[in-house]
C-alpha cells in the first residue's frame, strides 16, 4: 500500500565494504524507518490535531506499538517541554531503538522519553494527551471485543479532551493478493499482500527488501491482521466512549491529481484503489 514515504536523506548505514547496500549488510529496522515511517510528518500532524481540538499545545504523547520509537524520538525533539512514552511488547526491538534512535538524542531529550515493554492493554498511567497507534498496528486485534477493549483502555489513559489517532489503509487493492514495489536510492521496498480472506477479512502482509546486487531480504516483517473498515472503527470508538469520532481524508492536489498530504474531516471519500486515512476519537 502507498504508505507515506520518506525522502531518503538520512545518513546511510549498513553498507558492505564496497559501499553497495546488500541484504547481508543491511539492517531491517533502518530500511523500515526509511521506507515506511515519516516521523516528522506524524509528529507535526498529531500536534496540529491536538491544538485544533483543545486550543493548547500537545506536550505528552503515547506511542502504542512503538517498535523502535522513532516517532517518540521526533516528538521530544520538537519542543523542550514535550514528553513521550513508547509502549511495545517486543524487547529486542525496543532495545534496538535505545541503541540506534534514543542514542541520537541529547541527555535532556532522553530524560523526557520513556520506553515501556508491556501489553498496551495493561497500561493506563500516566494520563497522556494523545495516543497514536500508527502503521495499522492495532489491526493485530482481530475481534470486535478485543479491539473495543483496546479502545476502552486508551480512552481511560487520556486526559479530558485527549485524542486517540489511528491510521488505516483500504480500497479495492487492499483486498487483492499482490505485491507493490517502491524504489529508493539503494534498495527496493516490497509490500506483499500475501493473503486475504473475504469471509473474515484476515490478511497476511509481508515486507521484503531487494538490493542492487540481486540479494533479497525476504520476510523482513510479517503481519497477521484483520483489515478493519472505517465504519467498524467509528462504531467501536463510539461504543468505547469516545466523542467527536471523525475521519480525516487526504485531499487531492489539483495540479497533479495525486494526494496532497493534507488531511481534512470528511463524511464521504472517493472509491480509490488504494487510500490511507486517519480516524480520531476524543476522550470526554
Amino acid at each position: 500500500m502507498g504508505k507515506r514515504k520518506k525522502d531518503g536523506k538520512k545518513k546511510k548505514r549498513g553498507r558492505s565494504r564496497k559501499g553497495v547496500l546488500t541484504a547481508e549488510a543491511a539492517d531491517r529496522h533502518i530500511l523500515y524507518q526509511r521506507s515506511v515511517q515519516a516521523p516528522d510528518f506524524d509528529a507535526e500532524f498529531l500536534a496540529k490535531r491536538f491544538k485544533k481540538a483543545n486550543d493548547r499545545p500537545l506536550r505528552i504523547l503515547r506511542e502504542d506499538f512503538c517498535g523502535t520509537a522513532l516517532l517518540s524520538c521526533e516528538f521530544v525533539k520538537m519542543h523542550r517541554d514535550n514528553r513521550a512514552i513508547g509502549i511495545d511488547l517486543h524487547g529486542p526491538t525496543l532495545e534496538w531503538g535505545r541503541q540506534n534512535n534514543l542514542s541520537q538524542l541529547s541527555d535532556e531529550q532522553r530524560e523526557r522519553l520513556t520506553l515501556v515493554q508491556e501489553n498496551v492493554l495493561e497500561v493506563t498511567e500516566p494520563k497522556v494527551e494523545v495516543i497514536a497507534a500508527m502503521n495499522f498496528s492495532y489491526c493485530v486485534f482481530k475481534t470486535r471485543d478485543s479491539l473495543r477493549q483496546y479502545f476502552e483502555v486508551a480512552r481511560s489513559s487520556l486526559v479530558k479532551g485527549g485524542l486517540l489517532v489511528l491510521d488505516l489503509y483500504g480500497g479495492s487493492g487492499s483486498q487483492e493478493e499482490q505485491e507493490e514495489e517502491t524504489e529508493y536510492d539503494d534498495f527496493t521496498y516490497v509490500w506483499d499482500q500475501d493473503s486475504f480472506d473475504p469471509v473474515t477479512y484476515h490478511v497476511k502482509c509481508k515486507i521484503h527488501f531487494l538490493f542492487e546486487d540481486g540479494s533479497e531480504m525476504k520476510n523482513a516483517f510479517v503481519y497477521d491482521w484483520r483489515l478493519w473498515t472505517l465504519p467498524e472503527l467509528h462504531e467501536l470508538l463510539t461504543e468505547a466512549g469516545f466523542e467527536d469520532v471523525h475521519v480525516l481524508w487526504e485531499t487531492t492536489d489539483r495540479g497533479t491529481g495525486e494526494g496532497s498530504g493534507v488531511y481534512r474531516r470528511a463524511k464521504h471519500g472517493e472509491a480509490d484503489e488504494a487510500w490511507i486515512a486517519y480516524i480520531v476519537g476524543q476522550a470526554p
